[in-house]
């Protein structure tokens, strides 16, 4: 009797597919992009069942189900993971659920390695974002990057959208205007743009303010992981004190670049408190 095995080399997972949007965003490089990245490879979706899926001889068979790939797969699976956190915080904005996948996220493989793009090998904060999308830890957070409505208005005014633009998005005939520029938004990402024109040393301040979501009473300290040589990152204050419920804190990041380099460099800042909560965000410099 001989027994038959399959034996399957060993391959990190998951991988950003090939067809997954990449950034930097052209319109506002200020703002890292993609967000996360979430499963959109061989997906079994609703197929609509009056149309052919696939021709086999003569024949045209249909499906009300099939393995599809996209990011129109992956789409519909974060937002169902962001229907999920208002059922369970009702209260939570947008930018809060936003903030919760984000922060959340996970950037290594099943090796321990940093994710990469599927075919090519290295990959950065502009192919994942923030990370894989990881549900269960986005339910409980710890701290969240808010904002409301009034920040995206002053945010729309930096990129100085006209007053017909305006009303448009805004569905209104008036609003308060300050000017924001993309990296005083409250994101829970970091990006410095530079440029071929850029003199070194160079140095940025970001601001960001916290909310506290998680128990009433903790303490986060700042960790820097994976911060490459020619990139000194410093956080004011570097511990945050809580002690209550949806307090709010803010800190600055300075970020300093001493020397040119290659396209783009990386790290994260992460907030890890006494109760096991780890809030990480991507710091980038990019030479765009």
């Amino acid at each position: 009797m001989n027994f038959v095995f399959t034996r399957f080399g060993k391959e990190s997972a998951p991988q950003v597919a090939y067809f997954s949007s990449k950034g930097p965003n052209p319109i506002t490089p200020g703002i890292l992009k993609p967000d996360i990245i979430a499963p959109g490879v061989n997906i079994l979706a609703a197929y609509i069942p009056n149309k052919p899926f696939m021709k086999v001889g003569n024949h045209d068979l249909t499906t009300d189900y099939a393995f599809m790939s996209g990011t129109s797969m992956s789409t519909p699976i974060v937002a169902g993971v962001g229907a999920l956190l208002k059922a369970i915080h009702p209260k939570w904005s947008p930018a809060a659920i936003r903030s919760a996948l984000m922060t959340t996220a996970y950037a290594k493989d099943s090796t321990g390695r940093t994710l990469k793009p599927q075919f090519t090998g290295i990959g950065t904060p502009v192919h994942f974002g923030a990370g894989h999308i990881d549900p269960n830890r986005a339910m409980d957070p710890g701290l969240i990057y808010d904002m409301g409505f009034q920040d995206y208005v002053d945010f729309l005014c930096g990129l100085e959208y006209t007053d017909e633009q305006m009303r448009i998005i805004l569905k209104r005939k008036k609003w308060h205007c300050n000017k924001k520029l993309s990296h005083e938004l409250n994101y829970p990402s970091f990006i410095v743009v530079l440029s071929n024109e850029t003199t070194y040393p160079t140095a940025m301040n970001l601001s960001r303010v916290v909310t506290n979501v998680g128990n009433d009473t903790s303490v986060y300290k700042a960790h820097l992981e994976n911060i490459p040589t020619g990139l000194k990152i410093r956080v004011e204050p570097s511990t945050l004190t809580f002690t209550e419920k949806y307090q709010n804190q803010s800190f600055v990041m300075s970020v300093e670049i001493d020397r040119d380099f290659l396209m783009i460099i990386y790290g994260f800042l992460k907030w890890i408190d006494q109760y096991g909560h780890i809030v990480s965000s991507p710091i980038v410099t990019i030479n765009f």
